[in-house]
């Protein structure tokens, strides 16, 4: 009897241990584990606030969260093209043109300069990111100098953009655009699908030096008072019925 009373103590005590042990081995798996998780737990939590924020009513709040999101993509490079996407998301909210809300104008140029100086050329390939910015209105973009993989602009305004040197990988649709105020597309790179179908024009626009990689589309689009001072890729050019009147952009016939 007081055999097995010592067995079943030994047996006892070999099975505490090896508990003790299992118990410390998930600890440190815990611990090394816990820094990873509450880093990517932080990551989400501040995302998730500029994303409330940016849905906020308050203006304040609102402007304040492209602050924040810049400071994040600055210390989170990974974050780079959901940022993009997300300033995207707000510029296609519905803003009237010309400028009613001040307050809300000032928060979408703080997004346009978040958006243009995540794109802005740095000689890196992965600096070339797809837009979706169709319906949206922006008011003085500068596009200069910003890889695209491609941009879609359908249905929006664009007042003043400045797109010089812009490149475009991918394709680039303009169809629809209402642009106002000086465009200027000047040594932008264009790829094999550039489609500027239906767009009007109604401020002095220039494509001087730019190149195309196949042939452009401007049916159907047309310059609202044409100047001398505009410049449009061959083999376009502007028919016009009256002095005064709205032109078209027609092919040259050779």
């Amino acid at each position: 009897m007081h055999v097995v009373a010592a067995l079943a103590g030994v047996a006892l005590g070999v099975g505490l241990v090896y508990v003790g042990r299992i118990a410390v081995e998930g600890v440190r798996r815990d611990r090394r584990a816990r820094p990873e998780q509450i880093a990517a737990g932080l990551r989400r939590d501040r995302w998730e606030r500029v994303v409330e924020k940016m849905d906020s009513e308050d203006a304040a709040e609102r402007l304040a969260s492209f602050a924040d999101l810049e400071r994040y993509v600055r210390e989170e490079s990974d974050a780079r093209e959901d940022a993009i996407e997300l300033t995207c998301t707000y510029l296609r909210k519905p803003f009237k043109f010309p400028v009613e809300d001040e307050d809300e104008f000032v928060i979408r140029r703080a997004a346009q300069g978040l958006l243009t100086r995540c794109l802005r050329r740095s000689g890196g390939l992965e600096h070339r990111e797809e837009l979706d910015l169709q319906d949206a209105v922006l008011v003085e973009p500068d596009f200069a100098d910003c890889d695209l993989s491609g941009a879609d602009f359908r249905d929006g305004v664009i007042a003043g953009g400045d797109f010089h040197g812009a490149r475009f990988r991918r394709f680039a649709n303009f169809d629809r655009v209402w642009f106002t105020g000086t465009t200027d597309f000047r040594a932008a790179a264009f790829p094999r699908f550039t489609s500027f179908a239906e767009a009007m024009f109604s401020g002095t626009t220039t494509f001087a030096e730019a190149e195309f990689e196949d042939r452009v589309d401007f049916d159907g689009a047309r310059v609202e008072r044409p100047r001398a001072a505009d410049s449009w890729p061959s083999p376009w050019q502007v028919w016009v019925a009256s002095p005064v009147g709205q032109g078209r952009l027609v092919p040259r016939k050779d």
